[in-house]
């Protein structure tokens, strides 16, 4: 009977280590230096180990207990099943779009000869955000969530309204926070001074800001309050041109507009016209012969799909996914016919795409705009703005620096860094920097070179 255990044991130590991928592993050492000898000594032990007992218990209960074999399978089913999560480990993925942030990173116990003392949290972390079947695990979660509660892990749920909203949407500055980022805008606006180029800076409110019904008592309205006084003083001094169309796009909201996407962060064709509007309020006090375009400009179209990332393309949302939405629950947040903008002379655009090492943006050629160079810097904001932007100048590129290749998500707002030279290479007279609310606390790295 000890031999039968051990050669049992010996199968199921196989079978672990084949769950676990580190026959796989042991492939990829041939190719590559990154092969951790020692965690796999660790498991072929612990799992050689684990299946000896396992087999040593199943006979006890069937040979001391008297258990029927029913309850035996049950049993070795359960332990099987603890294998499931480590059956495949996605080990090539480095941040989650999803969750927008970074995964947990592999930690070695030793590296150096240095004993990593925390190595067993590090673990803890690496493995939570890689073992298989996760993003099915806290969908389920998220699901129960949603029927118990408004909330879950990753934002909330105005059922109301059929709105999604994620966590950080909720989130809002100190003053003293704030006036430190805004720095880094003085000495932007100077810099654009030097080279004979106007900014703007239009500032997008939060999503809740604008549209939360029962979710109102989440938000940090104070903190909010004494932003848009902030904003108000800056005006008046008149050094920097800040356009935040919050009080417009709120009336908009009270005479029946939807200017955010329920199942998205960003704005509406509809909210991004109010946002071109104030926009060209300001420009065309130092531009008084541009043409700002009306809504009778355009073809509009509905769709209770969403448009608006990079591709243009119709799809259920960011947040859907984002927070794990089941697909019958999310369609029934489709609820709303969205109205989409067309220029009526939209043949007559010219567009390229853009594809460098540091971002993937577009320039536009518009030969019955006005005679400007313009360059809209910023966030996904831009997009939904690209389809005023270039109908109202001749030339428009556009350069996106948050989400792009070749950049890390602390470097993203790096723009003299990255972007310095090819501005002044398309030698601007307008700058648009589009940002949303929540990017103020990554202005601080504008001028920063390292």
């Amino acid at each position: 009977m000890i031999k039968k255990r051990y050669i049992i044991a010996f199968i199921i130590t196989l079978a672990v280590l084949a769950l676990t991928n580190k026959f796989w592993l042991i492939f990829k050492a041939a190719h590559h230096a990154h092969f951790e000898f020692f965690v796999f000594t660790i498991i072929l032990i612990l799992s050689y180990l684990f299946g000896l007992k396992l087999t040593e218990y199943l006979v006890d209960f069937k040979e001391i207990k008297h258990q029927s074999r029913i309850e035996i399978i049950f049993l070795a089913i359960f332990f099987v099943m603890l294998f499931i999560p480590m059956s495949h480990i996605d080990t090539k993925s480095q941040i989650s779009e999803r969750e927008n942030r970074t995964l947990a990173k592999y930690k070695p116990f030793i590296t150096n000869g240095q004993i990593n003392y925390t190595y067993g949290t590090d673990f803890n972390n690496w493995f939570n955000d890689r073992f298989n079947l996760r993003y099915a695990i806290t969908n389920l979660r998220t699901y129960i969530m949603y029927l118990i509660a408004n909330k879950c892990d990753n934002g909330y749920f105005d059922k109301k309204t059929k709105t999604t909203y994620p966590k950080w949407s909720f989130g809002h500055m100190d003053i003293d926070t704030i006036k430190s980022n805004f720095k880094a805008l003085y000495d932007f606006n100077d810099w654009c001074n030097k080279h004979n180029i106007k900014l703007y800076i239009l500032i997008v409110p939060q999503k809740a800001d604008i549209h939360t019904t029962q979710l109102n008592y989440i938000n940090d309205t104070n903190k909010h309050t004494v932003f848009l006084d902030y904003i108000k003083r800056i005006n008046q001094e008149n050094k920097i041109k800040i356009i935040y169309p919050y009080k417009e796009m709120l009336n908009a909201v009270k005479n029946g507009k939807q200017v955010y996407f329920k199942t998205e962060h960003h704005w509406t064709d509809d909210g991004t016209f109010i946002g071109y509007k104030e926009l060209m309020k300001e420009i065309i006090k130092d531009y008084p012969n541009i043409k700002v375009l009306k809504n009778n400009d355009f073809n509009h179209t509905y769709n209770k799909m969403i448009r608006g990332e990079f591709p243009r393309d119709y799809n259920k949302g960011q947040d859907c996914w984002r927070l794990g939405l089941p697909d019958f629950i999310c369609s029934s947040y489709h609820n709303y016919n969205y109205t989409y903008y067309k220029h009526k002379d939209f043949n007559n655009l010219k567009e390229t795409i853009i594809d460098t090492k540091y971002h993937r943006g577009k320039i536009f050629k518009y030969n019955y705009g006005a005679n400007y160079r313009v360059i809209q810097l910023g966030t996904s904001m831009n997009e939904n703005l690209t389809e005023f932007i270039p109908f109202t100048f001749k030339n428009v590129k556009r350069i996106r620096n948050n989400n792009v290749k070749n950049i890390k998500a602390e470097e993203e707002f790096k723009i003299m860094k990255y972007y310095e030279e090819e501005i002044l290479e398309y030698k601007p007279d307008i700058i648009i920097f589009c940002i949303t609310y929540g990017n103020i606390t990554s202005l601080h790295n504008l001028f920063n070179m390292e």
